[in-house]
């Protein structure tokens, strides 16, 4: 099947930014895409004065990209302020067939900006079951996190997805991690960083095969790459390189256990 990145330019416009999600959506379906995933945000970036355009309804303030999927068979991921009870979270959404079938709230919130003075954290991991396969979710600052990415293939994922705004100083650190997370785990990484906007966020989202090869790569512009992946591949390869079974769990709890109870 062929996977897809809309690396999106976010404005602080959040009709803008909807409307340009769109586009990038229609042009994945142009290439017969199944997947497209789009960046961290997409809705409103991390332009404050955007959030109280957000609708109270997550299904409302994503209707048009829903209407569109109705009768597509795509699978369309990314994540938006969503609002709940006043409160805002960081939500990654999976649709297919004009329907919200699986979300995720952001757990770990970055601390080097104001995410954590808007947002509230969710509190659950999640691997969606869809019709392109288990995917588990990361949200950007997530993918520093290897626990997050060993939990969610513990839990059956078979591609992993990381919606962000990863900024111009750390991108070496972005290509690295999503390598790694894709070695580590022999799964597929789909990386999906925005371009450019006031913050200068550098682009390079990647598409990631289970060895770690960068199947395509994005330059820093409002672009949208593709590449044909397999799970079949993610399978043969856990079978021929069953390292992941190879984890000592009784050993591994204990050390975490350890450390955690030094941190508090």
């Amino acid at each position: 099947m062929i996977a897809a990145i809309g690396q999106l330019r976010i404005l602080p416009d959040r009709r803008v930014n909807l409307m340009k999600a769109l586009s990038l959506i229609k042009r994945a379906l142009q290439v017969r895409a199944s997947i497209v995933v789009l960046p961290e945000l997409f809705n409103t970036g991390f332009y404050s004065e955007s959030y109280e355009e957000v609708e109270a309804n997550l299904e409302d303030e994503l209707s048009m990209i829903l209407k569109l999927s109705e009768r597509k068979d795509i699978t369309i991921v990314g994540t938006v302020a969503e609002k709940v009870e006043g409160k805002l979270y960081n939500t990654a959404v999976v649709i297919h067939r004009g329907k919200i079938i699986g979300k995720y709230r952001k757990t770990h919130l970055f601390p080097l900006n104001e995410e954590r003075d808007y947002f509230a954290t969710g509190d659950k991991l999640m691997v969606i079951d869809s019709p392109m396969g288990k995917l588990g979710l990361m949200i950007c600052y997530e993918v520093r996190f290897p626990e997050i990415a060993r939990y969610l293939t513990h839990k059956g994922a078979e591609i992993l997805v990381v919606p962000a705004e990863f900024p111009e100083p750390r991108i070496n650190h972005w290509r690295v991690l999503l390598r790694a997370r894709a070695i580590e785990n022999q799964c597929y990484v789909l990386g999906a960083n925005c371009a450019e906007g006031e913050e200068k966020y550098p682009g390079r989202s990647m598409i990631v095969d289970p060895w770690g090869n960068i199947l395509v790569e994005a330059g820093d512009r409002q672009e949208i790459i593709m590449a044909e992946i397999d799970l079949e591949e993610v399978k043969k390869i856990r079978k021929e390189y069953p390292f992941l079974k190879d984890v000592r769990r009784e050993l591994l709890s204990d050390i975490f256990s350890d450390i955690f109870e030094k941190e508090r």
